[in-house]
């Protein structure tokens, strides 16, 4: 028996959905709450859809600073049918709880030159309240 078999993996994950929901309420624009997985880990996270007047592939990521196991993601992907799970490109620079990136479907990769030029130009505030 390993120490992850005696974790109550369903418990963790209610909490995490209960304090997301609290949180969106004062989010804008609404996140949509994802599983992360990144260099072979799996994060917790969320997208927003920051400027898709110019573009919906823009998107700012927040992740959960530490990889969990995949238990936990298979627990949430069960409990959360809204949940999506997106699969980063390992050359992306995700060490940050929040990014600006690019997503294609489930894929968040570099953005194009014309995307970066365009948030190098229109920089965002973002503001985290805990």
């Amino acid at each position: 028996m390993t120490c992850s078999d005696s974790v109550n993996w369903e418990e963790i994950a209610k909490r995490i959905m209960k304090k997301e929901e609290m949180t969106n309420i004062f989010t804008y624009p609404k996140p949509t709450s994802a599983n992360i997985y990144w260099k072979n880990d799996f994060y917790i996270g969320a997208i927003q859809e920051i400027v898709p007047d110019v573009s919906k592939e823009i998107v700012l990521l927040s992740k959960s600073s530490e990889h969990y196991p995949e238990e936990l993601a298979q627990v949430l992907r069960r409990l959360d049918t809204g949940r999506i799970e997106l699969f980063a490109d390992n050359n992306l620079d995700l060490e940050g709880r929040q990014c600006v990136v690019r997503r294609i479907d489930d894929k968040i990769v570099h953005m194009t030159t014309e995307q970066t030029m365009f948030m190098t130009n229109y920089p965002m505030k973002i503001f985290e309240i805990s």
